[in-house]
């Protein structure tokens, strides 16, 4: 009888050993599985310029019949910022797609020998140095395919003479508001102040609107913020600025009048630049244009004054912001 339960006791550890080490992730525990194929670059630093789009080749040691993802991280040694001076992969991680923290991702089909991450530079309005961002490139997610790269990314700063601006009111406000609840007994109901969080890039629409011996719309597409960096070069005149509130669309009606600040960044894309920033303009009792625009939802904020092809920028009251 001993014999026989020593015999049950010693089958029953063998059985929950091999089932704990089948129920462990071999790269986590046991370290990389040399089994795997594995993508490797030989490109160790690429340089673009700001506005265009660099690619990372890979090849892959051996066809797999599923698909593989890996994570772009910028390394601490960087001296650009992920999303403002560039975008790399196919888009920014997703924990639900089992790949957390910050970074990008990229996806590649099965059955893929070579395949290239994109790295695109974002042409901005601010006159700087070359950004350099160190980028790890490894497996995540679905680990299928392995990967452990460094490449160094050169941002070159570009500038022109045409035209650029920023027009950006992507922020949060808070604002009280009447709420209606409805007692227990289910007959009758009461009114209660209750507060609400909305971003004004969902819920306002701004436009920029330029005034001078040619007039028109520099930006009216519904974005948040309006973006133009190469509209084109100004001629000698004076231009009037207008910034025209289109359209509100607050979830609930505020207690009390809620500000909507913007700023207005505008000049030389990557030479010279000045910002105009207002929070005493515009509120949610303003005025609107819609539907057709330029229709009392319209608000001087500026002057740019061109002369030589040089810029001097004024604001709503004249006064002197910068100057080339």
């Amino acid at each position: 009888m001993i014999m026989k339960n020593t015999y049950i006791k010693l089958m029953a550890f063998l059985f929950i050993a091999s089932a704990s080490v089948a129920c462990v992730n071999d790269d986590e525990t046991f370290g990389v599985n040399s089994d795997k194929p594995v993508a490797t670059t030989t490109v160790t630093m690429l340089t673009i310029n700001e506005g265009e789009t660099g690619v990372i080749p890979f090849t892959v040691s051996q066809e797999i019949n599923t698909l593989s993802q890996f994570k772009i991280e910028i390394l601490s040694s960087s001296s650009a910022t992920q999303i403002l001076d560039y975008t790399a992969g196919g888009s920014s991680t997703d924990v639900d797609t089992g790949i957390p923290g910050e970074g990008f991702e990229i996806t590649i089909p099965a059955f893929t020998s070579n395949f290239d991450i994109p790295v695109n530079a974002i042409m901005d309005i601010l006159p700087e140095d070359t950004e350099t961002a160190v980028l790890k490139i490894s497996a995540a997610g679905i680990r299928t395919i392995l990967a452990d790269a460094t490449v160094t990314v050169n941002i070159v700063n570009v500038s022109n003479e045409e035209l650029g601006f920023i027009l950006d009111w992507n922020t949060d406000v808070t604002y009280s508001f009447l709420d209606t609840v409805t007692e227990e007994d289910g007959d009758d109901t009461d009114a209660i102040v209750s507060e609400l969080t909305e971003n004004l890039c969902d819920h306002v629409d701004f436009d920029l609107i330029q005034i001078s011996s040619a007039s028109g719309y520099l930006a009216g597409t519904g974005d948040c913020p309006e973006i133009d960096l190469a509209f084109g070069i100004l001629p000698d005149d004076t231009y009037t600025l207008i910034v025209d509130l289109f359209s509100i669309t607050l979830s609930e009606t505020p207690i009390d009048p809620v500000v909507f600040p913007f700023t207005l960044t505008i000049g030389k894309a990557g030479s010279f630049n000045a910002t105009l920033a207002y929070d005493d303009i515009f509120t949610s009792n303003s005025p609107t244009s819609a539907p057709n625009g330029f229709n009392g939802g319209d608000v001087v904020v500026g002057t740019i004054i061109v002369s030589g092809g040089l810029y001097t920028v004024l604001d709503r009251d004249g006064n002197l912001i910068a100057t080339e």
